[in-house]
Parts: C-alpha cells; structure tokens; sequence
C-alpha cells in the first residue's frame, strides 16, 4: 500500500498549488506575500533549540495545540511544507501530493527536492485533494501538519486529532514566518533564523539585478497542454522586481492563447511546470509563425523552472533567487 515519493512527486504542489485549498482551485497557488523585513530580529520566534517540552503552539486556526516531546515522526498533508522540514533536516515520514493537471514530477528529476531526499523514503499519502485518514493512521504521526485552508481539513480535523496532534499553519504569510512555524514544530528555530539570514541577501540580490534591466519584460507560465497559464501573482513579481509584459494577468489562473503571448512579446518566457509536459508544449507550437515571432523565441531565452518551485517557500525562494540572477547576468 505504501507508496514513496522517492518514486514520484509532483508539480504541485502544480502552481499547481491550491486546490488543498479549495475544492476547485489548483494545489499550489496562493498569492507569495511580501517578505517580512522585521522578521529576523523577533525574538519572540527565536526560542533556543534546547527549550523544554511540552510546548504549547497556537496555529493558524486558532488551535492550541500541546507537543508533549519533540515530534520524531512528522505527517504532512500537503506537499507545501516538506521543503521547509528537509532544510530544517527534520524529513517528514509521509507526505500528500498532487497535481491539478494530472502530471507527476519523478523526485530524483526534482532540482528542488532530490538534493535533500537522497537514499530516504517517505510514504505517499495520495492526492492532497483526498484526506486518507487510513495512511495517515499508518503512518504513525508524532504530528500531522498542513496548512489552514486545505480543502477537507476541517470536516475530518476532529478525526485527525485523534490520530495525533494537528497544526495548521497559514501559507499566506511570509515564507519567513511558515519556516518559523514549522521549525517551532520540531524545536530548530535557530537554523530557521540562519536560513533565513541566508536566503534573504540572495532574494534582494536577485531583484536588484532585475531592477538594472526593467526594459526586459518576464512571462511566468504554466499550460494544460492547450494554451499558456499565467504563473505568479503580482506579489511575486514585486518580490524579484520582475518586469511584466503589459496585458500580463495580476492573477493565476487565467488562460492566454499564443496569439496573445505574442502580442506581448516578452523578453524572457518561463515555464515553471512539469517539464515533460512543458516542453511537449512548446514541441506543438514549434512549427507556428506566430511562435517563431517571438523575441524570446528568436534569441533563446525560454527556460524551464522546476515546478516544485511553486510553493514560494525557502527553497523555491533560494532556487528562484539562483536561476534569476544567472538568467539576468546574460
């Protein structure tokens, strides 16, 4: 019954994101929200590693939930967070993924996940969409973790207690916050500041090297397969100092059709996406005039981003801040 993610992952996460949230919206998509600039320096959130146990966490739902020890044994319920506990060398043992679209990401493909995950194995618990409490109770969870809006979470949160203690932290705050909220879980609060510390200065200096090219409009994609699926709110955007093409959407979720990517013309297109499903994209349109037209096209600047990434979380953040700043320095 046991399934690894050593053998698949997704893209969700898909920008894929968020269908945990909703029944009907993607698995991985909220808006990225601004960087918290006070957050390094809260003391409050900082709470030496050799604290004592228990320890008592308010999550986002309001819950109080009381950790009698340091959880050995971390149950996730959403791909979002597993980048967050293996930074924090805390794996989790099971997790739930899936992706809006239908693709899978194989994990050792993953640019984002497979340097962490080498030689581990951690349970599949399914599609996030679908809360399986019987793998969950196979797990044999210290803690189950996911976020707040997850689709379904409420309706069998009573249930889930039951199997071990539940938090429920919020993924629209600051990446710096939820890295806070999960190492406060397992009590490494203080590698979370230093990651932090880290990530930071490379996030600033990826937007200040696109800040010197704002002439150099970016299109962050994703695709069904049929049309082009703008990626990355506008917060995102703002994040990195990206340049939108004009007419590019503030919002996921919408569709554009190549005739409109041309119009806009941008300077550098993104796929950030299940690659074999992006580039069997880009394959179909190959042949078209209108693609060809394309500057992006002409001077080879289409990449491919890990979908992974979508979460926006401190390795999407750290990666993206990498791949920007190469991709800007040409």
């Amino acid at each position: 019954m046991k399934k690894y993610l050593s053998l698949l992952l997704v893209f969700g996460l898909s920008f894929s994101i968020l269908s945990a949230c909703s029944g009907n919206a993607p698995l991985q998509e909220p808006d990225v929200p601004a960087v918290s600039s006070e957050l390094a320096s809260d003391a409050a959130l900082t709470e030496p590693e050799s604290a004592a146990w228990p320890r008592t966490i308010a999550d986002a739902a309001g819950h109080e939930t009381v950790l009698e020890k340091k959880p050995e044994r971390i149950t996730l319920l959403h791909v979002f967070y597993l980048e967050e506990f293996l930074l924090l060398g805390t794996p989790p043992v099971a997790c739930a993924i899936g992706n809006v679209l239908g693709q899978m990401e194989a994990l050792d493909e993953s640019e984002m996940f497979a340097p962490y995950l080498e030689g581990m194995e951690i349970m599949n618990l399914g599609s996030a969409r679908e809360i399986n409490l019987e793998a969950i109770l196979e797990s044999e969870p210290d803690v189950i973790v996911t976020h707040a809006a997850q689709g379904g979470v409420a309706d069998v949160y009573d249930r889930l207690v039951q199997i071990a203690p539940v938090v429920l932290l919020d993924y629209t705050a600051p990446w710096q916050d939820q890295l806070l909220g999960c190492a406060e879980i397992v009590g490494k609060e203080a590698e979370a500041q230093k990651l932090i510390s880290e990530i930071e200065p490379a996030v600033s200096s990826a937007k200040d090297a696109a800040v010197r090219h704002t002439d150099r409009t970016f299109a962050l994609f994703r695709t069904d397969g049929k049309v082009f699926m703008p990626q990355g709110a506008a917060a995102y955007y703002s994040t990195f100092g990206l340049t939108k093409p004009e007419g590019f959407p503030d919002a996921s979720g919408e569709s554009l059709s190549l005739e409109a990517v041309a119009e806009m013309n941008p300077y550098y297109i993104v796929f950030q996406h299940n690659y074999d499903a992006s580039v069997s994209f880009v394959n179909s349109i190959d042949s078209s005039s209108v693609w060809q037209s394309l500057d992006a096209v002409k001077n080879g600047r289409i990449y491919y981003f890990d979908e992974n990434m979508n979460t926006f979380g401190p390795r999407a953040m750290q990666l993206a801040a990498e791949k920007l700043a190469e991709i800007y320095s040409k």
